[in-house]
Order: structure tokens, then C-alpha cells, then sequence
């Protein structure tokens, strides 16, 4: 395929006013602030863990020796299968993560500082349509950056919990609060129409930092006073951690992601923003929609990787831009569906989101 600048850019507001589901990984936190991101994780996780038997030991000196040897967080932490381990890495992960998002919380909220996904969420929500006017995001991320930058905006969203102190998880009547009565003409006369008011609908696949849970799983809530405290005595954070015992605690907890499932499944199209494709539990059904029925995609990531090329090469309409991977780190490559080897070279960063938006949106 021979394409110019001006072609894939045409391309993509084709994607875009089809009004696709974003997914956002952690790469869209890191471009605020690199503490966000995988090393820095690890590095509080290597500090502060303290296995508290000999079988945590064993299995967190596995951890140790696997990150020692160059591996992935998300790799070195398949060796910890533990359940009381497990909770310990949460505990840290969550404590951690809070940490970092109370600095930036009131600064973004408040529009003091403008994160790299403001103009893109307010684009997107701009450009819904009145017949539905939703837009899905999708992520794995533990903070709330998504919740502040819609705080800053006046966007409304919903996760998933009804409104109190303490919030339920209730998916039906939280998507219930967002609808509003118009005055709507028809002809000659007036009608009263109930119609969703435009909004986000976030579906944190991993949990968050203001999710919590008892230590018998059988109740869940959220509660946005206890971020920076943490849990009381009997509760934990709910919050699904890398490596392989996510994909238990996944098929155990399913049922608190049906609504990303069903996002997903209904999506005509995506945009991926600073998401590297290591969650097989979602990108699963993503792969479904891009490879087998030919639905449109847009990653926009920093870094090239095999996995991205691996997902360009399968999908029938699925593009990527990231930075260069050689040469000067401001270039961009643009990969067109199908064909990773004779990309576009562009000087600017268009893999950066605030860019993106600016040159594309």
C-alpha cells in the first residue's frame, strides 16, 4: 500500500467518526508523570515487600532473581502465586500509586495542570453523537487520572457504582443516572424525550486505587475518603496485579467486567493510547474485533514493539504511530494496516496524545 501524510491522516478521522472505544494504558499516565510506569513500580515493590512465610519467600526471591535477570515486572511477578503474597504486592502497588495520584489530583481536577489526555477525552465527548452519546474507556490503570481530567473538564462519567459515601456497584442504575429530560419539538408539538446525557462510561479492568473489598470477596465498594488511607482492618484494595495470578483473579471476578466485555464486543472501532498489549484478558476479545471482523483500529504509543507489530500484521484496518525507534526521538513512524515494513517517517510526535490531537482531531 503507497500512502502519504495527508492519506493516513484521512484515514484516521475516518476511524475517529466512528466514534471508537479508547483504551488507555499506562503509557498515558507516564506521559504526566514516569512514576506511573512499570520500574518505578518494581523498584517500591523490591523496597517494601516482606514475605511473611517460607513459601512467600521462596516465591518472592524468584520475583527478585527474575527482575535481577532483565525480566518484565509483569514477567518476574508470575512466580508469585501466593494469596497472602499476592495481597501483600497490592497492598505496596496501591499504596504507591495513591501516593503519586494525590499529588497530581488537586492540580489536575482543578485545571492547574493539563494532562496529556484532556484534549483528546474532550474531543471525543464533543463529537458524540445525540442517538449515543457514550463514550467507553477502557483500562487497566490503578489511578484516577481518567476521573480528575473529567472532574477539570464538567464531563460526567460513571465506573460503574451508584452515588453515596460508601458507592455499590450497580452498572445498570449507575448508567441510569447519567440519562436527562429535553423539550424536544415535533412538528407542531412538544415532547418530553429521556435521552443519556453525553458522558464516559470507565471500565477499570484491573481495579482501582479507590476500589476496595472484603477479605471474604463478597462485598465491593468504592470509596474515594479511604484512597490515601487505605484499607480498614478486614478490607483490601481491589485491585488485580501483573503476572499470572491476574488471569485467575480475572476469570474469578468476571462478572465485574461484563460492561468492558460488552463495550468491547459492540465497539466498531478503537483507539489505543499508551497501551502495550500485555493483558491477554482484554486484548483477547480486542484481537477478535480487529483481526477476525475487520473492525478499524488507531494505536498511538511511544514505543514500537513486536507485539504492536505482530497486532498490525494481523488486523485488516488496524494503524499505529509511534516514536522512531532510531535516529531522533521526536520523529514518528505511521504503519499502515498490514504493512510494518514500509512505514512513514514524520518529524513530529505524533505519538504523543497531545500532539495527535492537535494535527489529527
Amino acid at each position: 500500500m503507497s500512502f502519504d501524510v495527508d492519506t493516513a491522516f484521512a484515514e484516521f478521522q475516518r476511524i475517529l467518526k466512528r466514534h471508537p472505544v479508547l483504551v488507555v494504558g499506562t503509557g498515558a499516565s507516564c506521559a504526566l508523570d514516569a512514576r506511573f510506569g512499570m520500574p518505578a513500580l518494581a523498584k517500591e515493590l523490591c523496597a517494601r515487600v516482606k514475605p511473611g512465610s517460607a513459601t512467600e519467600g521462596q516465591q518472592w526471591a524468584q520475583v527478585l532473581d527474575a527482575l535481577k535477570a532483565g525480566k518484565s515486572l509483569e514477567e518476574s511477578l508470575d512466580a508469585a502465586t501466593e494469596k497472602s503474597l499476592v495481597n501483600r504486592i497490592v497492598a505496596v502497588t496501591g499504596a504507591f500509586v495513591a501516593g503519586i495520584d494525590h499529588d497530581w489530583a488537586w492540580r489536575v481536577a482543578t485545571g492547574q495542570d493539563v494532562p496529556p489526555l484532556s484534549g483528546l477525552l474532550k474531543k471525543l465527548v464533543d463529537g458524540l453523537p445525540p442517538t449515543n452519546p457514550i463514550q467507553h474507556v477502557v483500562t487497566p490503570n490503578y489511578d484516577m487520572l481518567v476521573e480528575h481530567t473529567c472532574d477539570a473538564l464538567g464531563i460526567p462519567f460513571t465506573d460503574g457504582f451508584v452515588a453515596g459515601s460508601t458507592c455499590r456497584r450497580n452498572g445498570v442504575a449507575a448508567g441510569d443516572a447519567m440519562l436527562t429530560q429535553t423539550r424536544e419539538s415535533r412538528g407542531k408539538a412538544w415532547e418530553t424525550v429521556t435521552r443519556y446525557r453525553p458522558h464516559i462510561r470507565l471500565h477499570k479492568v484491573h481495579g482501582s486505587i479507590n476500589w476496595f473489598e472484603d477479605d471474604q470477596e463478597e462485598r465491593l465498594l468504592r470509596c474515594d475518603r479511604m484512597t490515601d488511607a487505605g484499607p480498614p482492618a478486614g478490607w483490601r484494595r481491589a485491585m488485580i496485579t501483573p503476572g499470572k495470578s491476574k488471569l485467575a483473579e480475572v476469570g474469578i471476578k468476571r462478572e465485574r467486567f461484563t460492561e468492558a466485555d460488552n463495550a468491547i464486543a459492540g465497539a466498531t472501532a478503537f483507539l489505543v493510547v499508551g497501551y502495550g498489549f500485555n493483558d491477554d484478558h482484554i486484548q483477547k476479545r480486542i484481537k477478535t474485533k480487529l483481526a477476525e471482523e475487520g473492525c478499524a483500529g488507531i494505536v498511538v504509543t511511544r514505543d514500537w514493539s513486536s507485539r504492536i507489530e505482530q497486532w498490525v500484521r494481523l488486523s485488516k484496518d488496524l494503524w499505529a504511530i509511534c516514536q522512531k525507534p532510531d535516529g531522533d526521538k521526536k520523529d514518528s513512524i505511521i504503519v499502515s494496516p498490514g504493512n510494518v515494513d514500509a512505514f512513514l517517517v514524520d518529524s513530529r510526535d505524533l505519538w504523543s496524545v497531545k500532539t495527535f490531537v492537535g494535527a489529527v482531531m
